[in-house]
Formats: structure tokens, C-alpha cells, sequence
């Protein structure tokens, strides 16, 4: 089912009023950056108020308290379904937790608010969104930057290459591998 950016900001204040709160970090930042107006699938969210995986039990509680949905991520942390205007949206609660890991530097380098209806929304650059990608290196991450090269490229939406950069360099230990991974989808970084 679609929603909008009002639903995305409508789902983030009510999971903040429950002390949850962070940064977009998944396909939805790329989507907003390209200006779509409709958005499906999951969001999801890297937590930075508290621990979800530390807090599932008292996260479940609340989910059910408000009468949301609960659910597993594929890490093994809590997702929250919650409902706005007859439309279900499912956040997937993240922190840095064996290998998926996020610098700190990433999120201070690439947070980026959008302000909607007075709430905001905050996520993640279009260039940390292409580290991550490339950092984790799966055949589908890769052709999604590739399609998101091609997207941006149509609507005239530049790359910063030096944000880009200090987004590969933060991952000092795989930052040779991210590059390569980059080159291999002819972004030249």
C-alpha cells in the first residue's frame, strides 16, 4: 500500500512520543532526495535513543499498548507496525549490531531534516545511502545504486563526491572494498 511523506513524519512522531526515535537510513532517504511523492514498502529506522534490541521487551509492550503490530527484523530486532489514516506502516528498528554497522561519523556527516507539516523527518544522504550499499556489496545493493545513478542522473541531481568519500573513508577497514565495489558500477569516486 503507498503513503506519503505525511504519513512517513505521522509515523515518527507517534513512535517518538514512545521515546523511539533516529534517523531513516534505507531506500526511503533516496526516494525523498529523487522528490517522489509516494513511497511503499517498510522504513528503516537506525535508532538512536535507545537500544532496540536492549529495550525489545519494553518496545513490544508499548507496540501493543498503543494497539500496533509487532514483528523480527532479519537482525533479530523489533519491528512496529503502526497505523495512520487506514494505512499500515512497518518500521524496522536498527542499531549497530554484529555486521551492520553505522559510524557515528556517518550519521553526523549525512543527517539531513525535512520539515513536513511541522514534523521532521530525518534521514540519511544520498551518498551514505550509496556507502552502505556498497559496504554491505550484495549483487541487489549494487544494481539498486545503479538504478539510483540513473535516477538521479535524469532528474539533475548531482553526487557530492567529497561527502561520498568521507562516507567510504568512515568504514577505514572495508573503504577499499567500497571503492572497488563503486568502480565496478562505473562510479568513480
Amino acid at each position: 500500500m503507498q503513503y506519503t511523506l505525511r504519513h512517513i513524519a505521522k509515523v515518527l512522531e507517534e513512535i517518538a512520543k514512545e521515546g523511539i526515535e533516529g534517523i531513516l537510513i534505507g531506500d526511503t532517504c533516496l526516494n525523498i532526495e529523487l522528490g517522489n511523492k509516494f513511497f511503499e514498502g517498510d522504513l528503516d529506522l537506525f535508532v538512536t535513543s535507545l537500544s532496540p534490541l536492549m529495550e525489545s521487551t519494553r518496545i513490544i509492550t508499548v507496540a501493543e499498548e498503543r494497539g500496533w503490530s509487532t514483528g523480527i527484523t532479519e537482525l533479530g530486532t523489533p519491528s512496529i507496525t503502526v497505523t495512520v489514516d487506514d494505512t499500515d506502516i512497518t518500521v524496522e528498528l536498527y542499531e549497530n549490531i554484529m555486521d551492520f554497522y553505522i559510524p557515528q561519523e556517518i550519521i553526523d556527516l549525512c543527517q539531513q531534516e525535512y520539515n513536513i507539516e511541522g514534523n521532521k523527518i530525518k534521514c540519511l544522504s544520498k551518498e551514505c545511502w550509496f556507502a552502505l550499499k556498497a559496504r554491505r556489496g550484495a549483487s541487489q545493493d549494487l544494481n539498486k545504486i545503479s538504478f539510483a545513478l540513473e535516477l538521479l542522473e535524469k532528474s539533475g541531481i548531482k553526487i557530492d563526491k567529497n561527502k561520498l568519500k568521507k562516507a567510504i573513508e568512515a568504514f577505514s577497514e572495508d573503504a577499499y572494498y567500497i571503492y572497488d565495489r563503486l568502480r565496478s558500477i562505473g562510479l568513480r569516486v
